[in-house]
């Protein structure tokens, strides 16, 4: 029996990265020595195990032959005589089929540690066919290498291509699917996930949403600088996703938008389609929602307007909040929006307002005669209103 370390952590430790997780590879063994040895399975489709002592995944290695469709449509033969030549055999890419043992040997039966130094993403066999998701793994790559200058092999492409012209596109699983967007969106290059998925014409099946705007050149260009500004100023995933979902059907260019709430419903239907969590989707639907509050506002009393979504957004339980908020105003304000004047008033101007209430005492503001709860409420309120309406008079309106 051999273990060898195998896939993201070998490539990652060759590019000089840091590596999070590390993947084994068990060569030589059986299920019931691998009990014996106090691994615990998981899984229900392949003998995984978790190393009793370090908590790392330990998989037996396998073969697989294709029998469905999508990522699951494989029956796997596991036996204690697979190759480790075999089992490197059915991964993805040639970058993520080397192995390394015990004593430091590199073993790259399909050329990965040349394509590492050639900075090429290529198919190991055409078994690449056989899974679907394969498509989005090349993009995700790619997105995440690019400050390497890797690049695709035309004829790994050519694959990417035949894949999307068939329905198998369509059983990947929603999990499947955000699992590679998230970690797209977690790179220095997320708007190269989705470029790579409508060359290759699989944009339209995974994500319809966006798929349209990539023949209008305007629309793409302020899609990929506003992911680049996100990267620039260093913001979290949740913001970029929010910021992905703002050009679902132009949502935030049209008018449609803002007179059919339907669109608004079709956003966040999207966000459980593909099963996000609820940190994204409670983000996404909240933005969304005071974008419609400003979008609307009559009024010329900024104030009320601020203080109304102040409120809404919940900052002053959620205080974390408003930084997210702040850092997706600073980049939609860029974008040629309706009323793009009111946006003016939510970038910096919103945080200083948010750092002023917070430096002072709730006992400055409530005296201990206020016993009942809507006169305490309302003293509250008429204090943050005033700091807003002096904020804006002093730092806004007479430069504005």
């Amino acid at each position: 029996m051999k273990f060898y370390l195998v896939g993201g952590a070998v490539r990652d430790n060759l590019l000089g990265l840091h590596v999070r997780d590390k993947d084994w590879l068990v060569v030589g063994s059986t299920y019931k020595k691998m009990i014996s040895l106090g691994f615990k399975p998981v899984g229900n489709y392949f003998p995984v195990f978790i190393h009793p002592v370090t908590k790392e995944e330990y998989s037996m290695a396998r073969t697989e032959i294709k029998n469905g469709h999508g990522y699951n449509g494989f029956i796997c033969c596991f036996s204690k005589h697979t190759s480790l030549k075999e089992d490197l055999y059915r991964r993805d890419i040639t970058i993520n089929a080397i192995a390394i043992d015990k004593y430091g040997f590199y073993y790259d039966p399909y050329g990965g540690i040349d394509d590492l130094k050639n900075r090429v993403i290529r198919h190991v066999s055409l078994s690449f066919l056989d899974d679907p998701l394969r498509v989005l793994r090349v993009a995700q790559f790619f997105s995440r290498l690019s400050i390497f200058n890797f690049y695709i092999h035309k004829n790994t492409f050519c694959l990417m291509e035949n894949i999307s012209s068939t329905n198998e596109l369509y059983f990947i699983s929603s999990e499947r699917i955000w699992n590679e967007t998230e970690k797209a969106l977690n790179s220095l290059n997320p708007s190269l996930y989705f470029l790579v998925l409508y060359k290759c014409n699989a944009l339209k099946k995974i994500f319809p949403e966006i798929s349209f705007f990539y023949n209008n050149k305007k629309l793409y260009y302020y899609f990929s600088s506003s992911l680049k500004k996100s990267v620039l100023i260093n913001s979290d995933i949740e913001v970029r996703f929010v910021l992905m979902c703002c050009f679902f059907y132009e949502t935030i260019f049209s008018d449609i938008f803002y007179k059919n709430k339907n669109i608004l419903n079709k956003v966040l239907f999207f966000c459980k389609r593909l099963k996000v969590s609820n940190k994204f989707f409670n983000l996404c639907k909240l933005f969304f929602l005071v974008i419609y509050k400003i979008y609307f506002y009559k009024g010329k009393d900024y104030s009320f307007m601020l203080i109304d979504i102040l409120n809404y957004i919940d900052i002053w339980r959620k205080p974390k909040l408003i930084y997210k908020f702040i850092t997706l105003m600073k980049i939609i304000k860029y974008l040629p929006l309706k009323n793009k004047n009111i946006y003016f008033f939510l970038d910096d101007h919103l945080l200083n307002i948010f750092l002023i209430f917070f430096r002072v005492e709730s006992k400055y503001i409530v005296s201990k005669k206020d016993i009942k709860g809507f006169i305490i409420k309302k003293k509250i309120q008429d204090f943050r209103l005033k700091i807003i309406r002096k904020y804006l008079i002093l730092n806004v309106i007479k430069t504005y």
